[in-house]
């Protein structure tokens, strides 16, 4: 029987969470190899997969995490959302996923792709809130999540291929990121989100003005808000602004070290290094990937807001470099492989064996586990996981 931590899936950019219907069709958390947390469930863990924004920045997907998991509805900050220029608050979350949150019962987060700094974004407002929403807010109006002192609410964290330090696809085709899917997927959002499609698939970007505040509620008016949309944009309060390499590493400079947590990451590497010198797809990639693979593989030395672009970056799951999702560059970490038979240490990254597979592979969408018992490498690496964190001492 499982321990009494509760398990916490935080899905990436673009991603969705079983309360969505297209979860049904493809589960974000094992896709071509089954619904995992219900593999999960069966085995006696509790486990959420709340749905967040899949265009959030890490602050207003931490907001939107928080809300899910309490109940209640999500603030993102006076400050906050006077300096962006959105909404304070936006969806309400009528069921607390965990009504009986405490530290006794301290949670495992385990995020894939961006999932992974909207984690510890989440986990340092949990630490230590916020002092400019403590300055700006109203006497008894202030979130929880702004009050800070609250980090023994999680054990664990574990993300998986997620970005510490950004990744260098803006910065070598900046024309596509900041000009085409900066605003292109907003258009497509403001589309999908106002006509009743939330319950399929929801953008969640209510608080700018662009999709609907409630499932199944049409607001035409918000279709194709061109002057919302533009505003989002250039706002960089978003996941194509929080994945600049600059951008990330300001955000770094805000984050302190979760000193009270159990800290992994595992990345996937999908490239070979080819005849002259720069990374390419791999046979394990995913043709889907190889355009932004070549990209990554090519991309030259040179340093970037104080980071580093050296070989380890050109080595990429097809979306975030090796090197930028094995630990933060500020934060203590080591190799698991040196010390995992070993008493674990708390506050201090454990950079797990890059596991070969492109981005999809490690959340089970790698062609290679379609078929009869070809994705039990896959749940067998995920249960050994499961099992690991449940484990950990208190």
């Amino acid at each position: 029987m499982a321990s009494n931590h509760p398990y916490v899936f935080v899905h990436g950019m673009m991603g969705w969470g079983e309360d969505k219907k297209f979860y049904k069709g493809l589960p974000y958390w094992g896709m071509v190899t089954g619904n995992y947390p219900r593999r999960m469930r069966e085995k006696g863990y509790e486990v959420y997969t709340p749905s967040v924004s899949p265009l959030g920045s890490a602050w207003d997907r931490a907001c939107e995490l928080y809300a899910n998991l309490t109940g209640t509805t999500v603030d993102y900050g006076v400050a906050h959302s006077k300096e962006k220029g959105h909404n304070r608050f936006g969806e309400t979350f009528p069921e607390a996923m965990l009504p009986d949150w405490t530290p006794e019962r301290s949670i495992h987060l385990l995020g894939h792709s961006f999932g992974g700094p909207t984690m510890r974004m989440f986990v340092e407002l949990l630490r230590n809130g916020s002092p400019e929403e403590r300055a700006a807010t109203p006497a008894g109006q202030l979130s929880p999540l702004f009050e800070g002192g609250h980090g023994d609410l999680v054990k664990s964290i574990t993300s998986i291929s997620g970005p510490f330090d950004g990744i260098t696809f803006p910065h070598a085709l900046p024309k596509l990121v900041d000009g085409g899917l900066t605003y292109g997927i907003p258009m497509v959002a403001s589309i999908i989100g106002n006509v009743g499609s939330g319950r399929v698939y929801d953008f969640q970007m209510s608080q700018w003005g662009i999709t609907a505040v409630k499932e199944g509620v049409r607001f035409a008016r918000n279709m194709l808000n061109m002057k919302a949309i533009r505003h989002f944009a250039k706002a960089k309060d978003n996941v194509f602004a929080d994945i600049h390499i600059p951008q990330a590493a300001e955000i770094n400079k805000k984050l302190s070290v979760p000193a009270e947590q159990y800290l992994f990451a595992v990345t996937g590497n999908g490239t070979k290094k080819g005849k002259n010198g720069n990374w390419v797809k791999a046979p394990i990639m995913i043709f889907a990937f190889a355009p932004f693979a070549y990209s990554l593989g090519k991309f030259p030395d040179q340093t970037i807001a104080g980071v580093k672009i050296t070989e380890g970056w050109r080595q990429n799951d097809g979306i975030v470099p090796v090197e930028s999702g094995r630990h933060p560059t500020t934060e203590p970490w080591c190799e698991w492989e040196d010390v995992k038979d070993k008493p674990i240490q708390k506050g201090i990254w454990h950079a797990l064996p890059t596991v070969p597979g492109d981005h999809g592979t490690v959340i089970g969408g790698s062609i290679s586990f379609i078929g009869k018992k070809r994705g039990q490498r896959f749940l067998n690496a995920y249960d050994f996981w499961m099992d690991y964190l449940d484990k950990l001492p208190d």
